[in-house]
């Protein structure tokens, strides 16, 4: 069991010693002082609360100069796993879909190496498909159906005799979707045997599973995100809108993320190219930004994996409640910085690397609103105290106040804050594309 912290601890003369929180506070912003523009990693991950992710992101950007901000849950995935919540299939309509392809964990050991805890989206789906004995489930992998290892190759593969075929149809193919004619030219070139033996498939496998799909009127995707790469996912949004499962109700696909508030890096905007709100980063939002901030904010581009490449961050801040793995290279990074913070509710087996620690609530000891994988906020109060003196919100505020920003601390008014970034209205402009 790992070993909880509830108090700051602070490297002096090579050893960690506990200290109390205002100093680190101070001894934070010593290091920290006046740092060039991009030369600070901030790195979080979706096991905390919207209104922590973003009062850290408008940390990283107004008070510490920096728009490098990543999250290990997207770590050299990309970050396109960001669908329309109108094109997201909502919980409540998978009661009444006719059968479930499911490509997610079905095993208790498989989840437990998969992540410290399992993700409330997937207890979530668990609990529908436990109220759907009825409803046919096609699970891939197993001795019945499809053996997938590459679904990229798969769902590009089904996309590619859906078009050979003349089997596509509906509004997307006919009106809607933008990009068509270039991604089923592109397709249509595609080798379609070299795609078969990725999978070690043969073209009758295909020709099977694309006739049972067609005769479903609403078939729901379940997928496991952490499976899929970003080619994948778009070729699973491409399959759907090839065959109109999107324009039907208890039809489409759902994906479920690793954390338990990983949908709320994108709407919190914890990505260099994206603004709280969840929409893409320009010199428009970030003048609003500055206007309800009173202060500038900072948009300027970086490739943050290429930086930790070389090593090229001067100071690394890590939020990893949770203690999900930190991938080698961010971990070398880490050793070469002048600085390096984590922020975590359990002692790590490689404290010695950091200069600082700082203890975190867990997500059920801090009330707050989390985003479930179908994109519906969710308020949560927390029926216990925090067992630390300044909780995530009270200690980001502690770091910020040391630099003279006065930041909001209470979930009620990081909620207030953030919310004025959501914008209103119909973004179809930004959606229904094909992509290859």
């Amino acid at each position: 069991m790992n070993q909880r912290i509830t108090k700051p601890y602070i490297r002096h003369d090579g050893k960690l010693v506990e200290v109390p929180f205002e100093e680190a506070f101070q001894y934070i912003s010593q290091r920290l002082q006046k740092p060039k523009v991009n030369s600070t990693l901030v790195m979080s991950s979706g096991s905390y609360s919207n209104e922590t992710l973003y009062l850290l992101q408008r940390l990283a950007r107004t008070v510490l100069n920096t728009n490098a901000l990543s999250a290990s849950d997207y770590y050299r995935r990309g970050t396109d796993f960001f669908a329309d919540k109108n094109d997201i299939l909502p919980f409540a309509e998978m009661f009444q879909s006719d059968k479930f392809y499911c490509i997610f964990p079905n095993d208790a050991e498989m989840l437990r190496t998969t992540s410290l805890r399992t993700p409330e989206t997937l207890k979530a789906v668990f609990e529908i498909l436990k109220h759907c004995p009825d409803t046919p489930r096609y699970w891939f992998n197993t001795p019945e159906t499809l053996n997938i290892t590459d679904y990229h190759a798969f769902f590009r593969s089904v996309n590619t005799y859906i078009l050979q075929n003349h089997l596509e149809k509906g509004i997307y193919v006919d009106v809607l979707g933008k990009n068509y004619g270039e991604y089923k030219q592109a397709l249509l070139k595609e080798d379609y045997a070299v795609l078969l033996q990725k999978n070690n498939l043969q073209d009758v496998d295909i020709q099977r599973f694309v006739d049972d799909l067609l005769t479903i009127t609403a078939p729901a995707f379940i997928v496991w995100e952490a499976w899929l790469t970003e080619a994948a996912y778009h070729e699973l949004e491409n399959l759907c809108m090839l065959i109109d499962v999107q324009s039907k109700p208890a039809a489409g696909f759902l994906t479920i993320k690793r954390e338990i508030n990983t949908q709320g890096l994108f709407d919190m905007g914890f990505f260099s190219h994206i603004a709280p709100g969840g929409h893409k980063m320009n010199t428009e939002r970030q003048q609003k930004m500055e206007n309800v901030l009173q202060t500038s904010v900072c948009i300027e581009p970086v490739d943050v994996a290429a930086t930790i490449d070389c090593c090229g961050f001067s100071n690394v801040l890590l939020w990893n409640a949770n203690l999900l793995d930190i991938p080698q290279d961010v971990v070398t990074q880490v050793k070469n910085a002048d600085f390096s913070l984590l922020h975590t509710a359990y002692f790590p087996g490689n404290a010695d690397l950091y200069d600082v620690i700082l203890p975190a609530d867990l997500p059920e000891e801090l009330s707050g609103t989390y985003t479930d994988t179908a994109k519906v906020p969710h308020q949560y109060v927390s029926d216990s105290d925090s067992c630390l003196e300044y909780n995530n919100l009270q200690q980001i505020s502690r770091i910020a106040s040391q630099y003279g920003f006065h930041f909001p601390d209470t979930p009620d008014e990081v909620f207030l804050e953030y919310i004025s970034f959501m914008e209103a209205g119909c973004h179809s402009s930004e959606r229904h594309f094909f992509k290859s």
